[in-house]
């Protein structure tokens, strides 16, 4: 009798464990469920949300902007011909001059000047094939000029275009007040133009070069940035 009482016992203490095991994993089940499909699930305390900040403009405080160190809307101030068509397949106007004076691109592209035109006149400092013709683009509210073989910035509208300089995480554009501009570039001086409410700044491109680029503010803000070339 006793052993059949013990035997009782076991089974139902068997029995019960099975309940139990199969209670709790039940319920973990159910947890896994819920955390997955329960949409107010908090987040663990102990997890970091680490914010995205974006880098803090620098000063610029060199005396010069070499064009190597500048960008418009994040392109290189000097493109090949094919980089320029990827980059800008539309056109809205395109014409062509004679540039009496010459151009930049006589030192900017000269080795391709050289082997296309022959070597410059040692008198009159001109490629004597080179018809002087350089062609203006006009695209995006934005000019460049072009020799057939490079493409170089001339002038943009802020309200379209951003001028870059990327090593002091500074972007311009129409939104960039007078005030902003000054504290970016504390060493240049304003200048007054003979239009009324338009100032202007002025950084070389290189030591002792009069050829600069020109940042014109009307009413307080950013309206235009050039590349201007003394050429004559």
């Amino acid at each position: 009798m006793k052993l059949i009482k013990l035997f009782s016992l076991s089974i139902v203490f068997v029995l019960l464990n099975c309940q139990k095991k199969n209670d709790k994993s039940s319920v973990i089940t159910e947890n896994l469920i819920k955390s997955k499909t329960d949409s107010s699930v908090k987040p663990n305390n102990n997890t970091e949300l680490k914010e995205i900040t974006l880098p803090k403009s620098q000063a610029f405080t060199k005396d010069f902007l070499e064009i190597e160190d500048a960008e418009i809307n994040g392109h290189q101030i000097v493109l090949s011909l094919a980089e320029f068509d990827r980059l800008y397949p539309t056109k809205d106007s395109l014409k062509t001059d004679v540039w009496e004076c010459g151009s930049p691109f006589e030192w900017l592209d000269e080795n391709w000047m050289i082997k296309t035109y022959g070597r410059k006149n040692s008198q009159s400092g001109t490629f004597e094939r080179f018809d002087g013709k350089i062609s203006s683009v006009y695209t995006h509210s934005a000019e460049f000029n072009s020799n057939k073989h490079i493409v170089l910035f001339n002038s943009a509208d802020a309200a379209k275009n951003n001028f870059e300089i990327k090593s002091h995480h500074i972007l311009l554009n129409q939104n960039t007040t007078i005030e902003e501009f000054q504290k970016l570039f504390p060493q240049l001086k304003k200048e007054i133009t003979d239009q009324k409410n338009v100032f202007r700044y002025r950084i070389s491109v290189g030591k002792d070069r009069d050829d600069a680029f020109l940042f014109y503010f009307k009413d307080g803000k950013l309206e235009e940035f050039v590349l201007w070339w003394l050429l004559c």
